[in-house]
């Protein structure tokens, strides 16, 4: 009975496991972007950090420069 079935409908058996097979990889391709989305995400976070702690490096070295700017000044002055 079931080699009559597959016999019959081979083209409905054929369509099937094509199915499942194209399913498969259109899942294992979503797997994949989704972890290079992690991926990507990951190294952002990193660099977003690394330009917080340059902003903040940045501006403690303006800000030492303005008061040696003010200093030379104000020693310029007396």
């Amino acid at each position: 009975m079931p080699d009559t079935f597959i016999k019959n409908n081979l083209s409905i058996v054929i369509m099937f496991i094509t199915a499942v097979f194209t399913a498969g990889g259109i899942f294992s391709e979503f797997t994949s972007v989704k972890d290079e989305i992690h991926l990507v995400h990951e190294r952002l976070d990193e660099k977003i950090i690394i330009i917080d702690k340059l902003e903040a490096r940045i501006l403690e070295i303006e800000k030492q420069l303005e008061y040696e700017r003010g200093l030379l000044e104000a020693i310029k002055k007396q």
